[in-house]
């Protein structure tokens, strides 16, 4: 007799891990109180990767201008900008990539119900939705539910008068001015986009940088790259109070410091929202970083596994889909961990970044003695010929063996370039074995190939 499995959430933790279930002979039911994809597909990654899109149109058209004959007429300027237009293609997208997903749990037959879903015992959940109230028993389950944007104080007084990473994709025009709150990935990406479109962009980061954990290097290199471009930071000031008029809003720093804008997007983190799902009663605890799980994914509770973003291990899409994939294989009796030292981590704006495995202060964190290869795409021929250039690949060896530990890149398709080092990570290669990879010419790769040479 298979086993019967609930898993709550259809997002990039839930769906990989019911599709899994299913292969593996599992009774699977998926319960999603929301939009079929969650939040990756519906609020976060694929919305946002649109809107990039579009601003990267435009910034590639602005780099077009000079080879234009002068007096050609061609101009562009955001008032040409059809928000929403911008906003329908987003929505097209969506909607494609939801029907096919939904499409493909039809054709598995993999039964989903609407609705939210409450723990009503150890072994069993109450959904409550469109049909009514339905009582379904499991012998596991797998909670993806995710997380919510995060408001700290004293944003959160004022929730409903600011936007956040779910709905500025539905502003209702496209603003002048706007102050985003967070420097991490959330900030930067929406920042590179409004500033790429001729928004006036101010972003406001508590920490002394942007991208808190990552490489110097990189965030230097990046946040100049954004200050060329006209984006204003603001470091190390905590946000003392908010004005929100019938014009302007504005934010007052604890020095003084008035930022005002006609938007204001709180991008500073998620949090896990648990209320209303019952785990009191398997007696299962949790905060604002989610549930606890070991690195099977399993909870406090046998038979309970946590994965995605509820887990607070790793808030990335891929990081839950991998999860969503060991939870349903230790279910089906395997004994599989997840290994968060090979999970790449991107920004997707302009340049890009991809970092993967320990940075030069990270491994000396941990008493490793390391030595660092980096090359500039200046150098390289492919990156001069489509004036890529700005940006670098950064390697870090153990400084004995040169056993591969990490990487950054930054600039180009550093998103897809990572995942090179990220498999050299995986099976702990040495310098030379990289080395010995014919790179093709011209390719941006190859600034990889060349910081193995210093």
């Amino acid at each position: 007799m298979s086993k019967k499995v609930i898993v709550i959430g259809s997002g990039p933790g839930g769906y990989p891990a019911a599709l899994r279930l299913k292969e593996l002979g599992a009774d699977v039911c998926i319960v999603e109180a929301w939009d079929f994809g969650g939040t990756c597909l519906n609020r976060g990654c694929i919305p946002s990767k649109a809107f990039l899109d579009t601003g990267h149109r435009v910034h590639a058209f602005e780099g077009l201008r000079k080879l234009l004959k002068d007096g050609s007429g061609v101009n562009f300027s955001p008032d040409m900008l059809d928000w929403d237009k911008v906003k329908a293609r987003r929505a097209d997208v969506i909607t494609k990539l939801r029907t096919s997903l939904e499409k493909l749990f039809q054709a598995k037959k993999i039964e989903v119900i609407r609705g939210r879903a409450a723990f009503s015992g150890s072994n069993e959940i109450t959904i409550t939705g469109p049909q009514g109230e339905i009582k379904k028993t499991f012998d596991a389950a797998i909670l993806a539910a995710g997380t919510r944007p995060s408001f700290p104080p004293p944003f959160r007084d004022f929730h409903e008068q600011l936007t956040d990473s779910d709905r500025i994709f539905d502003l209702p025009r496209l603003p002048k001015s706007l102050l985003i709150v967070g420097g991490g990935v959330i900030g930067l990406e929406f920042a590179c986009f409004f500033n790429a479109v001729g928004v006036k962009v101010e972003v406001l980061e508590l920490l002394p940088d942007i991208l808190a954990g990552e490489d110097p290097q990189v965030t230097r290199a990046v946040r100049s790259s954004f200050e060329k471009r006209g984006v204003k930071f603001h470091f190390g000031k905590k946000t003392a109070s908010l004005e929100l008029g019938a014009g302007l809003k504005a934010a007052v720093l604890e020095d003084g410091t008035r930022i005002e804008a006609e938007e204001i997007l709180v991008g500073a983190g998620r949090a896990a929202d648990l209320t209303g799902m019952g785990l009191e009663a398997l007696g299962l605890a949790w905060d604002r970083r989610g549930v606890k799980v070991s690195d099977r994914m399993l909870t406090a509770v046998p038979g309970v596994y946590a994965v995605g973003d509820v887990n607070g291990i790793s808030l990335l899409a891929h990081s839950a889909s991998r999860q969503g994939e060991i939870a349903a294989e230790n279910i089906m009796g395997a004994d599989h961990a997840f290994d968060d030292s090979i999970v790449p981590k991107c920004v997707y704006a302009w340049p890009e970044v991809g970092s993967v495995g320990l940075n030069k202060a990270q491994a000396e964190a941990k008493g490793l003695a390391v030595k660092t290869a980096r090359a500039f795409y200046l150098g390289i021929g492919k990156a001069v010929a489509t004036d890529e250039t700005e940006g670098f690949a950064q390697l870090v060896f153990d400084a004995g063996d040169e056993t591969v530990l990490g990487a950054q890149i930054v600039g180009g398709p550093a998103t897809e370039l990572i995942h090179v080092i990220a498999l050299a990570v995986k099976l702990k290669l040495k310098r030379r074995d990289l080395k010995e990879i014919i790179y093709a010419h011209p390719t941006m790769a190859e600034a990889i190939h060349e910081a193995l040479q210093k």
